[in-house]
């Protein structure tokens, strides 16, 4: 592509250095739009004329609804046409300011101001977190740690002794630090004697978190950083008598030992860490209420062996049972002493009722009756 140029005398009309080059920004504005004017066709230059006019209306709606705004910061934007041009300027100033600031000068000001604030800001509460707040969220994360790891010392306690019929199925657990950094480093800060370095370390590692944690609300940030229950996992182990006397082998991804027992064996064995903690909670010293226990088809998968052992275990531990079966086998009933059953009868529609039933372990079931309240006369 080849250009041509020619050389084009500015009027004397508008203001030019000796060498004939406009003397101004103003001056060129002017001359350009005298030789776009005098050109043929003007398509062009109306289409920027008008693209000007609604950017310019744009300006005045933008500063109307951004001066509703600043009006309770007693400050407004004002726009003034700059001398013998089309050019708008935008300064922010007091209603009765004689003069105002640039806007760009004033909005790079309001950053500056802003970025100081934050910092002041995060210090403060830095402050805050260290003297006052960290101190007591560590003290209930101790508490709460130190009551979860007791009772995992008395569920490990409870299962020490328990061992099934003739299969000698047997259960241990335990509940440790993960094999993690992070995990490691906040139980090591939850654990060490209070100081300045400490509490840095924590405001740090919630800082990082805040970070990172995307869509989560604030609340959900603070409660995952904190919550002690993801810096530990579980180790459980089983033993059985095909294993040797009290050979227990370890429960994980790579190894199952579940999988060489039988589907009953297994059931039992998955059960006890369960009703081993049941019976912890309940049996904590403030603890005032029932031993309930809900149990969705308690003799499913069991023979007779280990529903005995099953049953014999929720006697034992003085547990109340809420639990659902398709039909009251033999040994349920042999077993079972004061049993309440709920018969469960479809109406018409989709409505069900219960009709509650009391079996002693011999004879029929009696439905359970409800005295009426008496009737009060008037006299």
């Amino acid at each position: 592509m080849r250009f041509r140029t020619v050389a084009i005398d500015v009027p004397d009309d508008i203001a030019h250095e000796p060498d004939g080059t406009p003397a101004n920004i103003t001056a060129a504005l002017s001359w350009a739009r005298r030789i776009l004017a005098q050109r043929q066709g003007t398509t062009r230059l109306d289409t920027l004329i008008g693209n000007r006019d609604r950017m310019l209306r744009q300006l005045e709606n933008t500063t109307r609804t951004v001066n509703q705004a600043l009006a309770a910061f007693d400050q407004q934007l004002d726009i003034t046409t700059l001398e013998n041009t089309d050019w708008r300027r935008v300064t922010l100033a007091a209603p009765n300011a004689a003069v105002g600031d640039d806007l760009r000068h004033a909005t790079a000001t309001l950053r500056t101001t802003v970025a100081g604030l934050e910092a002041d800001l995060r210090h403060d509460i830095k402050g805050i977190l260290k003297t006052s707040t960290f101190i007591q969220l560590r003290r209930d994360i101790q508490q709460r740690r130190e009551a979860a790891q007791e009772l995992v010392r008395q569920i490990r306690t409870t299962l020490q002794n328990v061992r099934t019929g003739v299969a000698r199925v047997g259960v241990q657990v335990d509940w440790k630090v993960r094999e993690d950094d992070n995990a490691r480093q906040m139980v090591d800060l939850l654990t060490a004697p209070p100081s300045d370095e400490v509490f840095e370390s924590m405001y740090d590692v919630l800082r990082r978190r805040m970070e990172e944690a995307g869509d989560e609300t604030w609340t959900d940030r603070v409660a995952h950083t904190f919550d002690y229950r993801s810096w530990h996992e579980w180790h459980i182990s089983v033993t059985h008598s095909s294993f040797g006397v009290d050979q227990f082998k370890p429960v994980n991804a790579r190894s199952n030992p579940l999988k060489s027992l039988s589907t009953g064996e297994s059931r039992l064995a998955t059960m006890l860490p369960l009703l081993a903690a049941a019976w912890s909670m309940y049996s904590g010293t403030n603890y005032q209420g029932p031993r309930l226990l809900t149990i969705d088809e308690i003799d499913a998968a069991f023979d007779d062996k280990n529903l005995r052992q099953v049953l014999a275990l929720l006697r034992t531990w003085n547990f109340d049972v809420l639990a659902t079966t398709p039909s009251i086998a033999p040994l349920i009933k042999r077993e079972s002493r004061d049993v309440v059953i709920h018969e469960v009868i479809t109406t018409a529609g989709r409505h069900r009722v219960t009709i509650p039933w009391l079996w002693n372990g011999a004879g029929e079931a009696t439905p359970v009756t409800l005295p009426l309240p008496a009737t009060r006369t008037e006299s």
